[in-house]
C-alpha cells in the first residue's frame, strides 16, 4: 500500500474512533444497567467514604475496584467534591474501550497488517457483542482486554533483537493488572511459555526464571485483597455438567460471537488447522503470534464451558481470533466484520421468554444493550404499573431498583419507594406509583424469592403477578419448554404470569 493509502486509512481509523467515542459518551448519562457494576459502585464508595476494602464479587478485582476506580473516586471526592456515580463509571468504561481499540489497531500494525485490515478488524472488535456491551454499559472486561493487549504488544520485537528486561517486566506487570481486572484472564498466562520457548535468543529456561517474577507481580496487584479481604471462590454457576455443556454451546454460538460470526470462526479454525505445522515454523515473532492466537481462544472456550455464566468471558478470546484472521483473505476478514456489524442491528436466537423456540430474528445486540439502560425502561415501567387494574396488586417484573430510581430522579416516572428487608437480610425495594391508593406495588426480580414478604401481601388480598421471563429465569431455569399455564405456584404464593409486550 502506498504511503498516501496508509495516510488515508489512518484518517479513516481516526474518524471511526471519534464516532465510536461519541456513541459511547452519548450514553453515559442514560443510567447504568449492569447488575455487577452497581456492586462496583458500592464497593468503591465504601472504600473512599468509609475506608473499607470490599469485593463486589469473589475472588476480587483489585486493579479496578481498588487502584483505578478507588484513585479516581478519591480525587473526585477530595478535589472536586463530586461522587463516584454511574456517569463517572460509564465514562471510564468508554475511555477504556477507546484506548483498547487504539492499542489493538497499533498491535495489528506492528504484526504487519495493512492499515485497511487493521481498521476493519478494529471495527469488528469494537462492534462485537461483548466488547460493545462492556464499553457502553458493563464491567471490567474491557480493562482486562486492554492490559492483555499491552502485555502482548510489549513482547513483539524483531527476532534479531534481544528484548530488554525492562520491556519484559512491564509486559508481565500489565498481565498481572489484567488478572486484577478479571481473574479468569490468568488463563492467558501460557503466552509467556510460548514466547520464551520460541524466541531465538531465549528459551524455556528463561521462562522458568520468569515464573517467580510473574507470581510476584500478580501478588503485588492482589495485595489489597490478600491483606484486607478473605479470598473466596467465585460464585458457583449452579449448573450440572449437562447444563454447562448445553448452556455454554448456546452462549458461544448466539451470544459470545452471534451465529454468523461463530460460523465464520469455525471455518477459520478449519482452514488454520490444515496449515498448523507450517505456521509453527514461521520466523519469530510469527510463530509466537500464530500459536498464541490459535491456542488461547480454545483454552478460554474450554474454561468457559465449565463456568458458562457470562459470555463476556470470551472477549479476550475473540481479540485473539481477530489477530489470527489478519493474514487470511479479504473475503474472510470482511465476512466476519460484516456479520458482526449486521448483528448489531438484527440478530438470530432460538429462545424467547427463556424457552426454546424455532430460530427467529430478534433485535440486534447493540440495540438490546442500549435499550437495557434505565433511560429506555420508562415505557416498560409504565407497562408494569398498568398491570394494577383490578384491585390491590403486587407486580414482579424485569426492572431493578436503579431503573425506577433513575426515572424518578429525572421526573419521568412518579412513585414512592419502600425499602424492605428480606428473611435473608437482603435489601428489597418496592415502588408504589400514585393513583392506586398504595395498592399497587412494583418489585424487582430479587423479591420473587422472598416468600415471607410475598405471603404477607397475598394474605392481605393482593393479586400476585410475575413476568414470564422472570419466572423462567428464577424457577424454571433449565426447563426449555414453554410454560402453557397462566398461573404458577411459588411456595405458598400463586402468581399470574404476564408477558413483556414491548
Amino acid at each position: 500500500m502506498t504511503p498516501n493509502g496508509k495516510s488515508r486509512f489512518n484518517w479513516v481509523f481516526g474518524f471511526f474512533i471519534v464516532l465510536y467515542g461519541a456513541l459511547l459518551f452519548w450514553q453515559v448519562d442514560h443510567g447504568l444497567a449492569s447488575f455487577d457494576a452497581h456492586g462496583i459502585l458500592q464497593v468503591v464508595n465504601a472504600l473512599v467514604d468509609q475506608h473499607i476494602v470490599l469485593c463486589s464479587r469473589p475472588p476480587g478485582h483489585p486493579a479496578t475496584e481498588f487502584y483505578l476506580f478507588g484513585s479516581v473516586a478519591w480525587v473526585l471526592a477530595h478535589a472536586f467534591n463530586c461522587p463516584f456515580d454511574a456517569t463517572v463509571y460509564l465514562s471510564l468504561q468508554a475511555i477504556a474501550g477507546i484506548v483498547a481499540l487504539v492499542v489493538f489497531y497499533r498491535l495489528l500494525g506492528r504484526l504487519g497488517a495493512t492499515n485497511f485490515r487493521a481498521t476493519v478488524l478494529t471495527i469488528c472488535l469494537a462492534f462485537s457483542p461483548q466488547f460493545f456491551a462492556n464499553a457502553i454499559d458493563g464491567e471490567e472486561f474491557v480493562f482486562g482486554l486492554l492490559f492483555v493487549l499491552l502485555a502482548i504488544r510489549l513482547l513483539i520485537v524483531p527476532q534479531e533483537v534481544k528484548p530488554k528486561p525492562s520491556r519484559v517486566l512491564l509486559s508481565i506487570f500489565c498481565f498481572a493488572l489484567a488478572t486484577g481486572c478479571r481473574p479468569e484472564i490468568v488463563f492467558a498466562g501460557p503466552i509467556y511459555l510460548i514466547w520464551f520457548s520460541l524466541h531465538p535468543r531465549l528459551g524455556w529456561k528463561y521462562y522458568l526464571a520468569s515464573l517467580p517474577v510473574q507470581a510476584l507481580a500478580i501478588l503485588i496487584v492482589w495485595l489489597p485483597v490478600l491483606l484486607f479481604v478473605k479470598i473466596e471462590t467465585p460464585y458457583p454457576s449452579g449448573m450440572d455438567l449437562r447444563a454447562s455443556l448445553l448452556g455454554g454451546a448456546y452462549k458461544v454460538a448466539f451470544q459470545c460471537f452471534t451465529l454468523p460470526g461463530f460460523l465464520v470462526i469455525c471455518w477459520l479454525y478449519m482452514t488454520m488447522s490444515r496449515d498448523f505445522r507450517k505456521r509453527c515454523r514461521d520466523p519469530f515473532p510469527g510463530a509466537f503470534v500464530f500459536l498464541a492466537s490459535y491456542l488461547l481462544p480454545l483454552l478460554f472456550a474450554l474454561v468457559f464451558f465449565r463456568f458458562p455464566t457470562k459470555p463476556a468471558y470470551l472477549l479476550v478470546a475473540f481479540a485473539f481470533v481477530l489477530v489470527l484472521i489478519r493474514d487470511c483473505s479479504n473475503t474472510l476478514v470482511l465476512t466476519l466484520t460484516g456479520a458482526t456489524l449486521v448483528t448489531c442491528l438484527v440478530n438470530m436466537d432460538i429462545f424467547q421468554e427463556r424457552h426454546l423456540v424455532l430460530p427467529h430474528f430478534t433485535t440486534g445486540t447493540a440495540i438490546e444493550k442500549i435499550r437495557a439502560k434505565p433511560f429506555y425502561k420508562l415505557a416498560y415501567l409504565r407497562e408494569l404499573a398498568a398491570q394494577c387494574v383490578n384491585g390491590p396488586t403486587v407486580v414482579i417484573g424485569s426492572s431493578w431498583p436503579w431503573d425506577f430510581l433513575y426515572n424518578i430522579a429525572h421526573g419521568t416516572f412518579a412513585a414512592s419507594a419502600e425499602h424492605l428487608t428480606g428473611s435473608d437480610h437482603s435489601d428489597i425495594w418496592g415502588f408504589l406509583p400514585p393513583g392506586h391508593n398504595n395498592a399497587c406495588v412494583l418489585f424487582p426480580p430479587n423479591a420473587a424469592t422472598q416468600s415471607d414478604i410475598l405471603e404477607n401481601y397475598q394474605a392481605k388480598g393482593y393479586q400476585m403477578k410475575m413476568e414470564r421471563a422472570v419466572y423462567h429465569t428464577l424457577f424454571a431455569r433449565y426447563d426449555v419448554g414453554a410454560i402453557s399455564t397462566r398461573a404458577v405456584k411459588v411456595g405458598k404464593v400463586t402468581f399470574e404470569l404476564f408477558s413483556d409486550e414491548r
